[in-house]
């Protein structure tokens, strides 16, 4: 079953059975966020969420990048409100994501970008294209990594490897992301899916509550979002005292 709206939608969700596929489908804007996909994926995480029948989420992108983060041109136009009210919402929502009662897994399609790689990496478990790579360029934008980055970042690789990646604007590629476990496979683009439909179809031949229940425990262990409950703030005063104009466009192109 696909839900409302229509495949013109920013978020796609298609349902069959125990498997839910979540799809950003902004391609020509390399599935940034704006705030209409924002809204549009925080209903689908309600929708998902309340879908006792489903029990694993594949989370994607369509086109060639998974997620460039969030939409630079519309946030250069946001005022100081609506900058801390993006701001708030956008770690609320990775949270949720990472939250979220069914084991949930990225298939990384592409590049992701800043926050968009911080959505992809809150997911239970991850592969990627070996077209994918990891980059936050937020630094250079004069702005730091929100929407949980630095929480999730931590937890993956250590607060000190995370801090390194992103004073220094690092690019990660497919060697790395198995060497740090980001992923548990880097495929060529057209095994992607097999790939993904393999780890699902795992998933699916084991208990639904041994997994919630290991989940459930492992989150004991995981990100501390409360320390990142300040994001909302240091992300809508970093914008509002960085120079007026449009973000440099390097980590979108």
């Amino acid at each position: 079953m696909t839900s409302a709206p229509s495949a013109s939608s920013p978020v796609l969700l298609d349902r069959a059975g125990r498997l839910a596929r979540i799809t950003l489908n902004r391609p020509h804007r390399r599935n940034s966020f704006d705030l209409a996909m924002l809204a549009r994926f925080e209903d689908v995480l309600h929708e998902v969420g309340r879908d006792s029948e489903v029990e694993v989420v594949v989370l994607t992108g369509a086109g060639p990048a998974f997620c460039a983060g969030t939409d630079l041109d519309e946030l250069a136009g946001l005022d100081a409100a609506a900058t801390m009210q993006v701001q708030r919402r956008t770690a609320e929502l990775v949270e949720r994501w990472y939250r979220l009662e069914q084991t949930t897994v990225t298939s990384f399609n592409g590049p992701a970008i800043g926050s968009g790689a911080v959505l992809g990496l809150a997911a239970d478990l991850r592969v990627a294209a070996d077209s994918c790579f990891f980059t936050f360029p937020e630094v250079t934008f004069g702005i730091p990594l929100t929407w949980s980055g630095m929480a999730i970042l931590a937890d993956l690789v250590g607060a000190d490897r995370a801090k390194r990646w992103l004073l220094l604007g690092e690019r990660i590629g497919p060697a790395e992301m198995l060497r740090h476990d980001l992923v548990t496979a880097a495929v060529a683009a057209d095994g992607l899916g097999a790939a993904c439909d393999a780890v699902v179809e795992r998933l699916l031949t084991v208990s639904p509550v041994g997994r919630s229940m290991t989940k459930r425990a492992a989150r004991l262990a995981g990100p501390r979002f409360e320390a990142a409950a300040n994001d909302s703030y240091l992300g809508a005063l970093s914008v509002a005292l960085r120079p007026a104009g449009p973000y440099p466009k390097g980590g979108q192109r």
